[in-house]
């Protein structure tokens, strides 16, 4: 998928069979993308009899050269149900599940032309209302319906239960990992005896970080990249984003700017205070990273056995000793609050 010698015809001829109508398709450019941490990326200027259009296509690459494994099928279904819902999201359009037309299983989507979060804060762009911003974009897709969700995802019996299985995914990790880590059984251990108020369980985007959102021009947010979708407590993708922009900035989720996002969330989701608040954000900073800290590990595995060749893998290792540290600060400063001693 990144040669561009190759996909001009390629990705002509697939969309010859997805738009029977389209006559004279011409991709006039292809460019491999940049930023694209797990999947391989690229964008096709696309003409033809009735118009122009620009997509980008997402695709899996080599087995031996992928980060995290993750399932097109399941990304390009639950692509499909947010946008039915209205989230704010480039559309999906096609998907090649085998892989015989665009060289590997991947999907097609729209080009969003909106301004990446991350280089908008980093050229002094106006912070002024994101928080509100962010809050609404969550809701968007934590208040879907589970029914019209895509069957693909596994439906958690209860709250109870998948909070359960979350905090012991701390412990298998631990367990399965090439070398034992303790401070995988101790956060587990704490986070089993200072559980939150229940809350119904909705879509997890499962990757909510700034680097996955687009700034529209009308100021709002859009959120791309769903492949670590699941179903599952929605403070997750809030904590996640939280412990995501303590490592990059903009945090969107500090002192009064938390307060707010709190405040329209709780709005939206017809929530408690005791349900979100600053301190559950910061317990589900720990546990809302455990699905992306598995992969990692998993990755920096089989880095050490050799099924495994992207030296990507080991940098990820300063992840998890980044991530450690703020882990046991977040526990120490909310041990009191979350026990209710205070």
């Amino acid at each position: 998928m990144h040669d561009p010698k190759e996909m001009p015809a390629r990705v002509a001829a697939f969309l010859a069979s997805q738009e029977p109508s389209w006559n004279n398709i011409q991709v006039r450019s292809y460019e491999v993308m940049t930023g694209g941490y797990s999947r391989l990326l690229a964008k096709a200027e696309v003409h033809h009899s009735a118009g122009a259009v620009t997509l980008v296509l997402r695709g899996d690459p080599p087995a031996d050269k992928q980060l995290i494994v993750t399932d097109r099928r399941q990304e390009f279904d639950v692509l499909t149900a947010v946008a039915a819902a209205g989230v704010r999201t480039p559309l999906p359009r096609y998907f090649d599940d085998t892989g015989a037309g665009l060289g590997t299983r991947a999907l097609i989507i729209d080009y969003t032309s909106s301004e990446s979060v991350i280089p908008y804060a980093a050229r002094g762009g106006s912070l002024v209302g994101l928080p509100e911003r962010l809050a609404e974009a969550m809701a968007s897709f934590h208040s879907i319906p589970l029914e019209r969700l895509p069957a693909l995802l596994s439906r958690p019996a209860s709250w109870e239960d998948y909070i359960g299985r979350r905090i012991d995914e701390w412990r298998r990790s631990a367990v399965a990992h090439v070398e034992d880590l303790p401070i995988l059984r101790y956060i587990a251990a704490w986070l089993d005896a200072n559980r939150p108020e229940a809350v119904p369980l909705g879509l997890v985007h499962g990757d909510c970080s700034t680097a996955n959102m687009m700034l529209t021009s009308d100021g709002h947010i859009e959120l791309i990249d769903w492949e670590l979708a699941v179903i599952g407590d929605p403070r997750e993708d809030i904590g996640y984003h939280k412990a995501n922009g303590m490592a990059i900035a903009p945090d969107l989720l500090v002192g009064e700017d938390a307060e707010a996002f709190c405040r329209r969330y709780r709005e939206l989701m017809g929530w408690n205070e005791a349900q979100l608040n600053p301190a559950v954000i910061t317990y589900f900073m720990i546990l809302g990273v455990i699905g992306v800290v598995s992969k990692l590990l998993n990755g920096i595995a089989g880095y050490a056995d050799g099924t495994n060749r992207l030296l990507a893998s080991a940098f990820n290792l300063q992840s998890i000793m980044f991530g450690g540290g703020m882990w046991i600060d977040g526990t120490k400063a909310l041990e009191a609050a979350l026990s209710g001693k205070a």
